[in-house]
């Protein structure tokens, strides 16, 4: 793009003579909207700062101010971080809860919401007192949800106006071959597929003569167990076009116990002879929501067409022969969470050293390492004897979350 030369204005006398006072109000508009800009940023900046720390480890913080009464409305498993004024020392104050059953708070300000009702906290030092209402209802979220996936899903209200209508043809199927990743779509206000509701990582072709084919087809047959090719068997499948199939990953024989793990462990990048392989959990969704003559698209792109993004693709022990998403009963998955070890207990005295991350681990249900992922809140300040509670939460890629709260006394 070639741009055209500026065009230079030459201002008359008129200009030259109201340059000084042009020019100091220039300045002091230019001096008011810096100030503006900083100030919009300060406030950014601090929204982002206390949604870094939720993010962070899992806690809110919440600073208490004296003489001003505050309330709050949260849900069961909430964990705050009750502050101070700068000037306040944090070993002189003693916080207290009216009913420990519902809200519980240790010796630095880290506040539990344990059960419904409602409770207050109070922190007090010299010349200094503050409190905090909380009003404690349950949290709606299930501890365990009823499928368990690596989908990343989104619009969910709008999906679910399209439910409610009781029409079947709210879907349709994307699969992008260049980044082994399926994103499904429901119809916007206008009755167009633009809407993302579900991405779910796959194995696409190889190449060769076993590439996946790109154009635009739509289901027409589905079966619970189908044969593939090189004699092994793929569940819950949906063909899309001539033998380009939806289907699990190889099973050996037509048993949900008898998984090629090796192949499993290949999702997320090209591994098939032109079919499109996905965790069980994901070919089920399919099936179950996906009729006959839904739309599937193939194409080949970056992963800017991907706006959900790729789900992660989970490794499992190479000897194992379940897929961890199939909800079959005899599964040794089923009912597993993310664990947390190493994070007991322990008294110390007043003085000594405390590192909340020493010699804690965390696993997904699948046995590997995530232990960079768990988030830690809580603080012991070990130069003030009393009761501390350190949280440490870790969700895995099936979305699965383990929290594990200790206590450390300081005697």
């Amino acid at each position: 793009m070639t741009m055209k030369p500026m065009k230079i204005m030459r201002y008359g006398t008129k200009y030259r003579y109201n340059q000084t006072r042009n020019t100091k109000a220039i300045i002091a508009i230019t001096a008011a909207v810096i100030v503006l800009v900083a100030l919009v940023g300060l406030v950014i900046w601090r929204f982002i700062d206390i949604k870094n720390k939720h993010e962070d480890n899992g806690a809110v913080s919440l600073q208490m101010k004296d003489g001003a009464p505050a309330t709050m409305e949260v849900l069961t498993g909430d964990i705050y971080m009750l502050t101070m004024p700068s000037a306040i020392d944090m070993k002189e104050v003693a916080f207290e809860s009216s009913d420990p059953s519902v809200v519980r708070v240790d010796s630095a300000g880290h506040t539990d919401a344990l059960s419904v009702g409602t409770a207050t906290v109070t922190a007090s030092s010299r010349n200094f007192s503050a409190e905090c209402t909380f009003h404690v209802t349950q949290n709606p979220e299930p501890d365990r949800p009823d499928e368990v996936t690596t989908a990343i899903k989104a619009n969910e209200d709008i999906l679910a106006k399209n439910i409610a209508t009781g029409n079947r043809d709210i879907y349709s199927l994307t699969v992008n071959r260049r980044t082994n990743t399926v994103t499904a779509y429901t119809k916007d206000e206008n009755g167009e597929f633009t809407v993302p509701v579900r991405a779910m990582v796959c194995s696409c072709g190889t190449g060769g003569s076993d590439i996946t084919i790109t154009g635009d087809f739509s289901i027409y047959f589905q079966e619970p167990w189908h044969p593939l090719y090189g004699d092994v068997y793929g569940m819950f499948v949906s063909g899309f076009s001539g033998p380009y199939l939806f289907h699990s990953v190889p099973y050996i024989t037509p048993a949900h116990n008898d998984l090629d793990a090796a192949e499993f462990n290949k999702l997320g990048e090209p591994a098939s002879q032109g079919c499109v392989r996905m965790m069980v959990s994901d070919v089920y969704w399919i099936l179950k929501n996906c009729d006959v003559d839904t739309p599937v698209h193939v194409i080949d792109a970056d992963k800017n067409a991907d706006p959900l993004g790729k789900p992660a693709a989970v490794k499992i022990p190479t000897d194992a022969k379940w897929d961890p998403t199939d909800d079959t009963e005899g599964n040794p998955y089923l009912g597993k969470m993310p664990t947390i070890t190493g994070a007991e207990d322990v008294e110390l005295k007043k003085g000594n050293s405390f590192d909340p991350k020493a010699g804690v681990t965390a696993a997904d249900i699948c046995g590997n390492d995530i232990t960079s992922r768990v988030k830690i809140a809580g603080d012991v300040l070990t130069d003030k004897p009393g009761v501390y509670y350190i949280s440490y939460t870790i969700t895995d890629d099936f979305h699965l979350k383990t929290r594990v709260t200790r206590t450390v006394t300081v005697v």
